[in-house]
């Protein structure tokens, strides 16, 4: 076997446990942590040292120029690894048979679910990575002493990576480790500068970036400017968001979006005087529609009509009822179908226009819980972005916030309004604002 190089390498004194065994290696919070920088010299320590199988992954990389290959090739550099390691197009190798593997998870599932002998994944960019992306890594890697490894400044919390690792217990044998620019001794000084600006500027901006605190709205977040309004308090100090008790004896619609193998969402709108009260949400992942009929039965509600997408009464091949069919056939009734509404932006619009007119259950119960998750998928639902143009299309980007979104536009495209007797935002008064 090749002996491998002697190498000098410094690294900030938070990532010491890198060196320690475990199945998974999480690294997070702010910028300029030099997390990926830290990684990258490890990996590349490490494939010296024995022959191994690396995996630089994470969910969206069309083309190379998305990955780590290029901070891999920068680092062997700076290393004084050229001799060992022959830096090619689309992988790394050693000569010892080490091999460095760039792939990204949404565009190559299947070529991920055959690999054999993974020794280290690296999944880059965590925040971005979604429960069936990591449903497809976690088993693969499944070698002998194998570990995952991820990296990714914080974001959201309904980031599936973060509720799994941070926000939650983390599964058994993990490394979980938050740094930010004050665990790297070699915080430029430049970066210190714009730093320190933001900090005095906008000091909510500045814990988000730099210190790695939770972030609240998507950048490009479609109705980012709804989300703040709502936030916002009025002269008398109520906003949009507070406790709202659920009114006995007063109608519950339910809004959906269906998914497959995406998520299921449902809004729960209580409509009471002029006022539209969002009481509950709930969602799932890969259940049976009989599961959230049973949901419905034990939230106990007093059900007035069921909004479902223009889809749910569609035949399809193999099934001998369509979807709209199964559920009143569960006991969800009465469903009304909303039109499809062929151009997004139409859709989007209707919900910013009757968005001032919504207010939101935010208490910390079981009710603001479930309803967390849905006003974090409307903060985060957002426009694509053109890293070429430098501008945000008109596309919504689609990922997990679409679906609570588009469960939300339900309820601006086809909710008939009995009280006025039409599909149209009525004009609301503040008698809410008293609860």
């Amino acid at each position: 076997m090749t002996k491998g190089p002697v190498i000098e390498a410094k690294f900030p004194k938070i990532y010491r446990p890198l060196d320690e065994d475990h199945r998974y290696k999480v690294l997070y919070g702010g910028r300029a942590a030099a997390r990926s920088w830290s990684i990258s010299r490890k990996l590349l320590i490490r494939g010296t040292e024995k022959p191994m199988r690396i995996l630089c992954t994470r969910e969206l990389q069309k083309s190379i120029k998305q990955s780590v290959h290029r901070l891999l090739k920068i680092q062997i550099e700076k290393l004084g690894l050229s001799p060992f390691y022959d830096v090619q197009q689309q992988g790394i190798y050693g000569i010892n048979g080490t091999e460095f593997i760039f792939l990204g998870v949404k565009h190559n599932p299947e070529e991920i679910k055959s690999m054999e002998g993974i020794d280290i994944c690296w999944i880059e960019e965590g925040h971005s990575l979604t429960e069936s992306s990591w449903d497809i890594i976690d088993p693969t890697i499944r070698a002998e002493g194998s570990e995952v490894w991820v990296s990714f400044n914080t974001r959201f919390k309904f980031d599936h990576i973060y509720q799994l690792f941070v926000a939650n217990e983390p599964p058994p044998d993990s490394l979980v480790i938050k740094a930010s620019y004050a665990d790297n001794p070699w915080f430029p000084e430049v970066l210190r500068q714009q730093m320190e600006v933001m900090k005095e500027r906008d000091f909510e901006k500045y814990l988000h970036i730099w210190e790695g605190e939770l972030k609240q709205l998507a950048e490009g977040a479609i109705f980012g400017q709804q989300i703040l309004d709502a936030k916002r308090k009025d002269l008398k100090g109520f906003s949009r968001m507070l406790n709202i008790p659920v009114v006995k004896g007063a109608g519950v619609c339910t809004f959906w979006d269906i998914g497959r193998s995406d998520h299921t969402c449902i809004w729960f709108m209580q409509r009471v005087g002029k006022e539209y009260r969002f009481i509950d949400y709930y969602e799932a992942r890969l259940e049976e529609l009989e599961h959230f009929a049973k949901v419905l039965n034990k939230f106990d509600y007093n059900y007035e009509r069921h909004y479902f997408p223009h889809d749910a009464d569609h035949d399809r091949l193999g099934m001998k009822k369509n979807v709209k069919e199964q559920m009143i056939a569960l006991g969800v009734k009465p469903i009304n179908i909303v039109p499809r509404i062929s151009v997004k932006q139409t859709a989007i619009e209707l919900a910013r226009n009757i968005f001032p007119e919504c207010y939101f259950h935010t208490a910390q119960d079981e009710r603001g819980l479930r309803m967390e998750r849905g006003l974090d998928g409307l903060s985060n639902y957002r426009y694509k972005y053109n890293d070429e143009d430098d501008v945000y299309q008109r596309k919504p980007h689609h990922d997990w916030a679409s679906n609570p979104a588009d469960a939300f536009m339900q309820f601006a495209q086809g909710y008939f309004d009995s009280q006025t007797a039409n599909m149209q935002p009525v004009v609301m008064n503040n008698a809410f604002n008293i609860f």
